[in-house]
């Protein structure tokens, strides 16, 4: 194309993942001629441009969004006291298990979460952040270990622990603002203070109340979504990157309410997100989760009784072939018997490519299915 917009679209993406993508965005005009708008909350990727214009000033944002070092991994202080809410111990997950197209996501993660805690999770993309916030959440069983809410599977209490997802339009369901606040929350849509009250905690104006969910920007959609969450008063609440596409203000905001509702109530949060600016307080408590392992905590908190990291394990072997799941009476055959039914199907086709021999190949495959 002649331009190319681009609205936000590191937003969701770690520091490595924003240079790379950054570079090839900006270097569009000098290899395809193609000129760019590049659109962003982000006070560093300004140097990028040729040209900048600042609407900081406008009244709905008095800030950019300032990049931060992501923080050194640590353990629970002073939660020990307090009843544990989640507990995974040697929670693994492996997508299309059994198959060629297997993939581990997640190897023994072991961690306790208080209540009242703020924990903060971070890792690159691809790292399994995502993964491990749906096995807190129940949504998702894991492979091996067990994740485990009040002592109970999580996967047998889906609900109780509050996700809000990466992608905030995937989660809204219904076409008006209020509906879907009620909805989430658990209460009559003809409750317009009760609403007007949900928004105004996530600091959203009464007035959204009824307008479609289409014309809400991305970050007015994540604060509709945490707002029907925090209704439900949820033993748990998940977050997973809650800071995208808010600007400085939004953002300040946000981690300031939570901040106060983790302090005032005992809400037991966890933030997974690539921007940590600001996040000490609502997350004194910080996770590095590296290709699908957590990395070990630091040095000076090694005395405090939390299950330690297991050293990374060596690379899977590449495996070509796998065993079909389940059993059957094809399964108990010795293989050499199948390869040589295959080929002899194979040589029947090849000799008499007739109608009664593609009808018997057929039947035989059938038989075998």
């Amino acid at each position: 194309p002649a331009l190319l917009i681009a609205d936000e679209v590191t937003s969701m993406v770690d520091q490595q993942g924003r240079d790379a993508l950054l570079a090839v965005l900006s270097g569009l005009t000098d290899c395809h001629q193609t000129a760019l708008v590049h659109i962003t909350h982000y006070n560093n990727e300004a140097d990028y441009a040729d040209r900048t214009i600042n609407l900081s000033d406008s009244l709905d944002n008095t800030a950019m969004v300032e990049t931060a070092p992501a923080p050194t991994p640590t353990v629970a202080i002073g939660r020990q006291s307090h009843a544990p809410v989640l507990e995974l111990a040697g929670v693994g997950h492996e997508y299309a298990s059994g198959t060629p197209w297997a993939h581990t996501a997640l190897r023994d993660i072991s961690f306790v979460v208080h209540e009242g805690d703020g924990l903060l999770i971070h890792g690159g993309n691809g790292a399994g952040k995502s993964t491990l916030a749906w096995v807190m959440a129940g949504l998702t069983t894991p492979t091996t270990g067990t994740c485990l809410l009040d002592e109970r599977p999580a996967s047998e209490q889906v609900g109780a622990v509050a996700l809000q997802f990466q992608a905030a339009r995937l989660q809204l369901m219904r076409s008006r603002v209020d509906l879907e606040v009620a909805s989430a929350g658990g209460f009559s849509p003809d409750d317009h203070a009760r609403v007007a009250a949900a928004l105004a905690a996530v600091g959203l104006d009464a007035a959204l109340a009824k307008r479609p969910i289409d014309q809400l920007s991305g970050g007015q959609m994540r604060r509709v979504v945490l707002a029907g969450l925090l209704e439900r008063s949820p033993r748990v609440l998940i977050l997973d990157e809650p800071l995208a596409g808010l600007d400085a203000a939004s953002q300040r905001g946000l981690v300031r309410l939570l901040a106060d509702r983790r302090r005032d109530t005992g809400l037991t949060v966890v933030v997974i997100s690539h921007d940590f600016a600001g996040l000490e307080e609502l997350c004194p408590r910080t996770l590095h989760l590296r290709d699908g392992l957590l990395e070990p905590t630091s040095a000076a908190a090694q005395g405090h009784s939390v299950p330690a990291s297991p050293a990374r394990r060596a690379p899977r072997p590449m495996v070509l072939l796998r065993p079909v799941p389940g059993r059957s009476a094809i399964h108990e055959l010795w293989a050499g018997t199948k390869l040589l039914g295959a080929v002899g199907i194979s040589m029947l086709l090849a000799l008499y490519p007739t109608w009664p021999a593609i009808g018997l190949a057929g039947a035989l495959v059938l038989a075998g299915v």
